[in-house]
């Protein structure tokens, strides 16, 4: 009993506090340098990285950018070669609008969205809310724009960071809140695999509210009544 206890505070504490959740995927194939697709939960996902944008590669309305391909080849090396790939969401955007999930693509460790920031093969962009690496992404790409690094050479486009001010900001992309799934004890990985599901639950419950938000407000309308009535009903017993 108190096992269910715990896990129930656990849930309620993941769906009320938690920004961001984690899940461990496996690489499926490359699309181009912000784009791949993951297996999920046996599932094909096509995920966009985040906060980010690389020169285009193929698109059927625009032209191969430079280095769109140094790009390209980056992403993929490092996903073909990882040995642990985590999605870490947003839970506040997690699709686009072209139905593509959104994530933070950590590759052994490493954030991949500021790897190619770092060696100039990308740029902050396509930011619709308080992101949590963001102003670290922009601290990253000032330095790659200060050293010319790969699409640097002849841009000075800071695009989204333009408006952002680094003063005070320092370096939050940390590994260490991540799991490291491999190398975690059994009880840790029992554990983490009942977050896992709690988490499955808690997207399909966000994806219920998020597509009959109306339903539900009329559900919590009538469960607030009904609170009500029964606090009244308990004080009239009382007397």
């Amino acid at each position: 009993m108190k096992k269910w206890i715990i896990l129930f505070i656990v849930f309620l504490s993941i769906n009320v506090y938690a920004d961001t959740s984690t899940r461990v995927v496996t690489f499926n194939r490359c699309v181009d340098g912000d784009t791949a697709v993951f297996n999920v939960d046996n599932e094909e996902v096509k995920f966009r990285f985040l906060a980010i944008d690389t020169p285009e590669t193929v698109h059927p309305t625009k032209a191969v950018e430079e280095f769109g391909k140094d790009a390209s080849e980056y992403t993929c090396t490092k996903l073909t070669n990882a040995t642990e790939i985590i999605v870490e969401y947003e839970n506040s955007n997690k699709t686009d609008k072209y139905g593509r999930s959104l994530g933070w693509i950590w590759v052994d460790g490493s954030l991949l969205q500021k790897e190619l920031i770092d060696v100039g093969y990308a740029k902050v962009a396509y930011i619709y809310g308080k992101y949590r690496y963001t102003e670290s992404l922009c601290l990253a790409q000032s330095i790659a724009r200060k050293e010319k690094y790969g699409l640097w050479h002849d841009s000075d486009d800071e695009g989204y960071c333009l408006t952002v001010d680094l003063t005070g900001v320092t370096d939050n992309i940390n590994y260490d809140g991540i799991h490291d799934y491999e190398n975690i004890t059994e009880e840790e990985k029992k554990t983490y695999e009942t977050l896992k599901k709690i988490d499955k639950v808690q997207s399909k419950i966000n994806d219920y509210i998020d597509n009959n938000s109306e339903k539900v407000m009329s559900y919590m309308y009538y469960a607030f009544i009904g609170i009500g009535i029964v606090f009244v009903l308990i004080k009239e017993f009382k007397k």
